[in-house]
């Protein structure tokens, strides 16, 4: 597959699914071959999002936050596929790693291969793994899925198995970075060739940024260094203010410094999960008209309106609209109330309401969250007829659903 086919395939699914024209089980029944769908399941990275937004001839413009209520629900399908047809089964787990990267079929298709062997067709998973332009791996994205034990089986059959090297090979060249994969690409079992691939991939770098960050996330030096490394996206800089006001704040030669990227939203934006009402209001006026990040607005109005009321919201929404009439609708709501709850109500869920980071995902890092998925399951399957449908009725001929 080209990389122009890869692209029209992932933007009709993200496209589909964000306006209710596919469902989660709808897009994980239909969608061939398996790594188109499996690729989603990675929460978007700013690699991948520079990516699909550059694409002629219309690129598509979709962030972390915009497609995560999906994303959670396609996780969850597929988790339950996973958890109901595959379960803890080691053998059945490598078979599915060592085949999702090159299997035609979708991904009920290639669950089948595995559990019902004598369903499989070789023609449908020999051959060189569908490739994504950029990164993610199908078998990786499966293996971070995969119940405790399993990951470890695998690496153990890297040293003994040529076609299991190759795979973690090729997964460290694509993605998501597991960090067990990366010790042992650069451990006592590593080759040359895993080495070769893991410092291709351009997300390496950021890895190794997050990898500091946790070991020193005491340290305000070390967060205010990391935050102007170059290459370091959004998700990563919110963490990093998260962190650094849990430390202490960041430092007056910090802030001076910011003065130098009045104009780079990049920098700018992710000082709007900050809780200090002074920096976020220096920062909006700034960018609060260009955010490429819309929902991180909200959480800047939230810092604004519990720290100094509800006017300087009006004003900055003002500001930006341009009209009163153009206002988004909670600040209107708020300014009608002369109340601060259309305003926190509307920011509920935005990015920067979470915690603090305490993990590599936590900080931006493109991995899935590690399972047991029971919670998101029963919230985005269990209630729904046709999703439990879909899990509990897997067969070769899937023209039955």
């Amino acid at each position: 597959m080209d990389a122009s086919t890869h692209f029209r395939d992932r933007g009709e699914l993200i496209t589909g699914l964000m306006s209710g024209a596919l469902d989660a089980a709808d897009a994980v029944v239909r969608t061939r071959p398996a790594v188109e769908l499996l690729g989603l399941l990675v929460p978007i990275d700013s690699l991948t999002q520079d990516y699909l937004s550059g694409r002629e001839p219309q690129g598509l413009r979709v962030t972390r936050s915009d497609f995560e209520p999906w994303r959670r629900q396609l996780v969850a399908v597929v988790a339950a596929l996973l958890e109901r047809w595959v379960g803890d089964d080691k053998d059945s787990w490598l078979a599915l790693a060592m085949r999702a990267g090159s299997h035609r079929g979708s991904l009920p298709e290639l669950i089948d291969s595995v559990v019902h062997p004598e369903h499989a067709d070789p023609e449908s998973w020999s051959g060189r793994a569908p490739r994504w332009p950029r990164g993610v791996d199908a078998s990786a994205v499966l293996l971070a899925m995969a119940p405790p034990g399993i990951l470890e089986a695998f690496l153990g059959e890297c040293a003994t198995n040529e076609a299991a090297g190759g795979i973690l090979t090729r997964m460290l060249d694509r993605g998501p970075l597991h960090p067990k994969f990366v010790g042992h690409a650069l451990g006592a079992l590593g080759t040359d060739s895993m080495r070769a691939a893991l410092h291709r991939n351009p997300a390496y770098e950021l890895a190794k940024v997050r990898a500091h960050v946790l070991r020193e996330r005491h340290d305000v030096a070390v967060l205010e260094h990391a935050y102007f490394t170059p290459g370091a996206d959004g998700a990563l800089r919110v963490g990093l203010v998260r962190l650094a006001e849990a430390a202490g704040g960041f430092r007056p030669d910090f802030v001076s410094r910011l003065k130098t990227h009045s104009k780079d939203a990049s920098v700018l934006e992710p000082l709007l999960v900050s809780d200090d009402p002074v920096l976020v209001h220096w920062v909006l006026r700034r960018v609060n008209s260009s955010l490429t990040e819309p929902a991180i607005r909200w959480a800047a109005y939230v810092t604004l309106a519990l720290t100094t009321g509800p006017e300087p919201v009006w004003a900055l929404e003002q500001e930006r609209a341009g009209a009163l009439s153009r206002m988004a609708e909670p600040v209107r709501a708020s300014i009608l109330a002369g109340s601060v709850d259309p305003i926190l109500d509307a920011a509920d869920g935005a990015l920067g309401n979470p915690g603090l980071p305490r993990t590599a995902i936590d900080l931006g890092a493109p991995l899935i969250e590690p399972g047991p998925y029971t919670e998101l399951i029963r919230e985005c399957v269990d209630c729904d007829a046709y999703r439990l449908a879909v899990v509990d009725g897997l067969v070769s001929d899937r023209a039955a659903l």
